[in-house]
């Protein structure tokens, strides 16, 4: 039971409870006993057997004092930053990764704090650029509900393995998009903290990689807007994208019909060129608009001369 699991109760003795529910179990195994004893769920009875006790009083009294620990740790938290700042006169809205390991333990950590809403960019893993793999636990965030937006960097997806990847994300439910130049990784936890990490093409000109974490302030807002507009002019990738559609971006006939879209042709104009009809023109720009995010044929062009398309 998915209930039970917050109790950190181990599978042997969580089964023990749900049978002590239904019926007296003989002989059970004393260290599952004592599990269950320690959460004041069942008791020891005179004759070496179980009790089962009502489980909301132990549980509310578990719940006090997990409370309690967590205000000690708020707490603790509070004055430890106040030390740390007045040490280091650093701002306390930036934390500095000092190791990969410190990196991978913060990534880790994203899929069971957010709460609401994921939006990344990736250039690749930051202890080997050009790799993709999925952080683990993504795939039972996005089943609590958790929205994912991701953008990929449009080199990271140029192997069969990589973007087999992200199309499993984008099965499970992950929104993803594809953009010509990603600068750093980065990613925003619902709107409360990022992590910000980038790597050195040249180690001589300073430390080899450098990670963040940005805790609300204005810098965190800054870090909102630059992902917000790469969003907006990213391609979406859907499970029916192929290697092919990352590498060799778009055809002859579709930079065509920019081409006499940015030189104001009319959509009868260009189906006359074309050969078809005006509704058929008029859908292959609605899907060019959608697949580039654009509410207007004028961001169409903007966006599709940004791509490189034109």
């Amino acid at each position: 039971m998915d209930a039970l699991r917050a109790l950190d109760l181990s599978p042997e003795a969580e089964n023990l409870y749900l049978e002590l529910l239904q019926h007296p179990v003989e002989h059970p195994q004393p260290q599952y006993v004592d599990e269950l004893v320690a959460l004041g769920l069942v008791e020891r009875s005179d004759d070496d057997g179980v009790l089962v006790r009502p489980p909301r009083l132990a549980l509310d009294a578990l719940a006090e004092q997990h409370a309690k620990r967590a205000a000690l740790v708020r707490e603790s938290a509070e004055v430890l930053t106040d030390l740390w700042r007045a040490a280091s006169g650093k701002q306390d809205h930036l934390e500095l990764l000092p190791t990969y390991d410190a990196v991978q333990s913060v990534i880790d950590s994203v899929q069971t704090d957010a709460q609401h809403h994921v939006r990344a960019m990736t250039m690749g893993t930051i202890m080997a650029p050009r790799k993709v793999q999925i952080v683990t636990g993504l795939f039972d965030a996005l089943k609590r509900g958790v929205r994912y937006d991701v953008i990929y960097g449009a080199h990271v997806l140029q192997n069969a393995a990589a973007l087999h990847m992200a199309q499993e994300c984008i099965d499970a439910g992950e929104q993803a998009r594809v953009f010509p130049r990603v600068p750093l990784n980065l990613t925003l936890v619902d709107h409360r903290w990022a992590l910000v990490a980038a790597r050195s093409q040249h180690t001589q000109a300073g430390p080899e990689f450098v990670a963040m974490v940005v805790h609300e302030s204005a810098l965190l807002g800054g870090l909102e807007g630059i992902f917000d507009a790469l969003w907006r002019i990213a391609v979406p990738i859907t499970n029916s994208t192929e290697l092919n559609d990352v590498e060799a971006g778009p055809s002859l006939e579709i930079k065509r019909l920019l081409t006499y879209l940015s030189a104001g042709l009319t959509d009868e104009s260009i189906a006359r060129e074309f050969g078809v009809s005006e509704r058929t023109i008029a859908r292959r720009i609605g899907r060019l608009q959608e697949a580039l995010g654009a509410q207007t044929r004028f961001q169409l062009g903007v966006q599709a001369s940004r791509q490189g398309w034109l």
